[in-house]
């Protein structure tokens, strides 16, 4: 039986590598780089000139099209912060009980949970990260290393210092938050509470207490005020979460609502819903907040990292849509995925689970997402060809390569008729075939025993980011939520949908459709589920 294999050649793809090298925060040492990294990028200087302009650093700052965001509800939030404020809090600690060990899909999906959880709770919501000396990551985080996190010494003279020397920046953030930047709206800018009577340790030890959740501590801070303290790692939490969810504990109301930064309307009509209808509208109102917002040192380098694709010298420039798809196959495949591709096998006539032809989904069955009922005809009756631009997000992309040669009705070597009139043209990450996971080439490291370094941990990261960018800001997302990433992008595709009109007096309010029936709230952007469940999760789970 065919099976999926993953091939990592043994060095670095030259536009990989370049994306270290742009890290560089120092203006000066980015244009002593030119002459090296001329070579790195597919195109002339004037390409990387532009590259090197940052000029659109906001844009890859999020998930989401930044005209999404309302950036007046962070801007309001940095006004109002105050310690009058901080008396109740929500310490989340991505470090503890082992989630750091986790891919991002699953490290974000947490993250979106503190955050529902956190204002649920009526509590400023913070991130508790690891001291850069206790952390069990070279660099100080499972993210690893930009050029920015290190002394500025090493910048001056590189050359004078070995890389397994170079000291981090004491204050430059660890953990989740190297890749994460916790906005001040649900932090309320507060500090870490207690900081002169709980050390890390002790909130580590509080947060994994099976009790954690349901028994907040007070602590007093050294002027005096007391603070109300919940501390969780992600499995408490994940546990708390889905226990309220299945009993149907989670009431919307308008305190919840304005947590996530809703207006008095929004808020409002968030208090009359309930269930899944509930939850999205949550998201809705998180992602117009801009909960999920990078640092400035992996946008830029995201950035950068994308400028170099073949994808967007096709399409970046004019701001052209484009599709994507994400095949997750991997370690998913022996347990997670197993029944769902028996299940495939079966439904093409092949009864013997031990002898299947493959020992996952073919790719082409979720080109058949791109529908033959979508195919228009003229005024003569000629089919009218749809062209498509594909972006393959996968951690198998020697296979599916390999499966796209295979397909028929092939136009040229990237593109082919589908379904009669969708014209597909395939891209994909130009560093897919070393780069299929954060820790390795599978959730536990590399196979072959290759020792990792925070420079190479962050070359991954920033080629996984870049894909989830890509996949996130798509016209048509084709995946499955038996991923993280498929879950977490259909999360991230959430918007509110709140039609609005006006009455006589010009005054602005929620509408009705004909007959009376309350709007949809929220929407999902195209998303198209190739296999396996059709009903999304919770969000975050």
């Amino acid at each position: 039986m065919p099976s999926s294999t993953q091939q990592r050649p043994s060095s670095i793809p030259k536009a990989y590598a370049a994306t270290l090298l742009l890290g560089v925060a120092m203006s000066p040492f980015i244009i002593n780089l030119q002459g090296s990294l001329s070579s790195f990028y597919p195109s002339s200087s004037f390409f990387l000139r532009r590259s090197l302009s940052f000029n659109d650093i906001e844009k890859y700052s999020t998930l989401q099209d930044v005209n999404d965001i309302d950036p007046s509800i962070e801007s309001r939030a940095k006004a109002e912060a105050s310690d009058d404020k901080c008396s109740n809090m929500f310490l989340y600690l991505p470090d503890a009980q082992h989630f750091s060990e986790h891919g991002h899909g699953s490290q974000i999906n947490t993250y979106i949970v503190s955050v529902l959880i956190g204002t649920y709770l009526n509590r400023k919501v913070l991130l508790v990260e690891p001291p850069n000396d206790m952390s069990t990551y070279a660099g100080a985080s499972q993210f690893g290393c930009p050029v920015d996190a290190f002394e500025e010494i090493h910048m001056k003279s590189p050359a004078s210092s070995a890389s397994n020397s170079w000291q981090i920046k004491e204050n430059f953030p660890g953990g989740l938050s190297r890749l994460i930047d916790h906005p001040t709206w649900l932090s309320g800018g507060c500090p870490i509470p207690c900081a002169d009577t709980y050390s890390y340790d002790d909130w580590v030890k509080i947060a994994t207490a099976p009790t954690a959740m349901s028994t907040p501590i007070s602590c007093k801070e050294s002027n005096g005020r007391t603070v109300n303290v919940i501390a969780t790692g992600g499995g408490e939490m994940r546990k708390y979460f889905r226990s309220k969810a299945r009993s149907n504990h989670f009431i919307a109301n308008e305190r919840w609502g304005t947590k996530l930064g809703a207006t008095l309307t929004e808020a409002r009509i968030f208090s009359t819903l309930s269930n899944n209808a509930m939850f999205d509208y949550a998201v809705g109102l998180m992602i117009k907040a801009g909960f999920l917002r990078l640092q400035p040192w992996i946008a830029r380098d995201v950035e950068i990292f994308i400028k170099s694709f073949d994808l967007f010298q096709k399409i970046g420039t004019k701001n052209q849509v484009y599709d994507s798809i994400h095949v997750r196959r991997g370690d998913k495949l022996i347990m997670e995925a197993r029944d769902e591709v028996v299940k495939y096998w079966i439904s093409q006539g092949h009864s013997d689970e031990e002898n299947l032809p493959t020992n996952y989904i073919p790719f082409a069955h979720y080109l058949s997402q791109f529908r033959k009922e979508e195919c228009l005809v003229n005024q003569l009756g000629e089919v009218i060809r749809i062209p498509r631009v594909v972006y393959v997000a996968t951690d198998d992309p020697v296979v599916v390569k390999e499966e796209i040669a295979n397909l028929p009705n092939r136009i040229d070597d990237r593109t082919v008729l589908w379904n009669d009139c969708h014209e597909l043209s395939f891209y994909f990450n130009p560093t897919d075939e070393s780069a299929f996971h954060l820790n390795g080439d599978g959730e536990t490291g590399f196979s072959d025993g290759t020792e990792d370094t925070c420079f190479n941990r962050y070359h991954r990261n920033i080629a996984s980011i870049a894909d989830m960018v890509i996949l996130a800001k798509s016209r048509t997302f084709v995946g499955e939520f038996n991923s993280n990433w498929g879950r977490l992008m259909r999360t991230m595709r959430v918007r509110l949908d709140l039609p609005t009109l006006q009455d006589d007096g010009g005054n602005s309010y929620v509408g009705k459709k004909a007959g009376g029936v309350l709007p949809k709230y929220s929407k999902t952007l195209d998303m198209r589920i190739a296999w396996g469940p059709r009903t999304p999760r919770l969000p975050g789970q």
